[in-house]
């Protein structure tokens, strides 16, 4: 055997180990119920993938009107090098309302025929326990209308513990609400008066704190006094925006993914902040709705509130 060979084999051997342990993989998918309150039955939407790379979204998420017409969606997702379909053959598990893990079996692609579809893939086997969906959350609001939150879904051996925020104080100091309401009005804010259009002052943004967690990060929704009672909310470039706080930087998460609220409604919306770990990885990560005209879907940002992903979709 020549040196050559040899140099291979041992570095074959050596990087062996690494390569074993980064081929590791998870996910995290959600079991939806429609605006009726009724389960999407036997789908799960598989919105984001944990590869070496860290957290990316499912390439179920390609734009469906522009690469699924006039083709079967299977064969569509077959060509995307980032999708997964190793985490579709391992068996999935549905946490319940209770906190129960539910075995939900390996999953198999679905074919989407309309732009609420998009993500879903399907359970291979009729699920034989009856799932319990959490009515006392506040209701998910949609494009399609309200629903109940949806139900997380990972990969057989993937544990989720769910860190819960704590209700804050009405009110952020001072110095916080500076620096947020400088940050907003960055943009110019219009507020649609009965004498005409003008543009927004420090004293016409309301900052509403929502959440804080132990570390110290707020999240908190951002708009005009305007917007609070106006009904035409869509109509202006002034829609509430989520705004995150961590000791002292302050940040826009709304500007960041270019998800626009609706109706009043903020345009994103905190879920739940989850640790999600496997044999080798552990991750924090903050799930949020996104809302929208003709939009809905997920953002996941990770501990450094970096936005990782975002798995969107629209119905038209």
């Amino acid at each position: 055997m020549n040196f050559t060979k040899i140099f291979a084999l041992l570095l074959t051997m050596f990087l062996l180990p690494v390569n074993s342990v980064s081929k590791e993989m998870t996910a995290i998918g959600f079991v939806e119920v429609d605006s009726y309150q009724k389960l999407i039955k036997d789908e799960i939407r598989l919105a984001f993938v944990r590869t070496d790379s860290g957290w990316t979204r499912s390439c179920l998420f390609e734009k469906f009107h522009s690469r699924v017409k006039g083709r079967r969606f299977s064969d569509v997702l077959s060509e995307s090098s980032s999708c997964s379909h190793q985490i579709m053959k391992n068996p999935w598990q549905i946490i319940n309302a209770d906190g129960k893990y539910i075995n939900a079996g390996t999953l198999k692609t679905s074919n989407a025929t309309n732009g609420g579809e998009i993500g879903f893939v399907s359970i291979a086997k009729p699920l034989k326990t009856k799932l319990k969906f959490d009515s006392t959350l506040h209701s998910r609001y949609t494009w399609d209308g309200p629903t109940y939150p949806p139900l997380l879904a990972v990969p057989k051996g993937t544990r989720v513990e769910k860190i819960l925020p704590k209700l804050t104080a009405d009110s952020v100091s001072k110095e916080i609400k500076d620096k947020i309401i400088q940050r907003y009005l960055k943009k110019k804010r219009m507020m649609d008066l009965d004498s005409g259009m003008r543009a927004a002052t420090p004293k016409d943004v309301v900052v509403k704190p929502v959440y804080t967690f132990q570390d110290g990060m707020t999240f908190c929704e951002v708009s005009t006094t305007l917007l609070i009672d106006s009904a035409y909310c869509d109509m202006t470039s002034t829609a509430n925006e989520l705004f995150v706080v961590k000791n002292g930087f302050v940040k826009n998460v709304s500007e960041e993914t270019g998800v626009r609220g609706y109706m009043c409604i903020p345009s994103l919306a905190l879920f739940h902040r989850y640790e999600v770990s496997t044999k080798n990885t552990k991750d924090s990560v903050f799930v949020l709705f996104a809302q929208g005209y003709n939009n809905d879907g997920y953002v996941l940002l990770d501990s450094e509130l970096n936005v990782r992903a975002i798995s969107t979709w629209i119905y038209h």
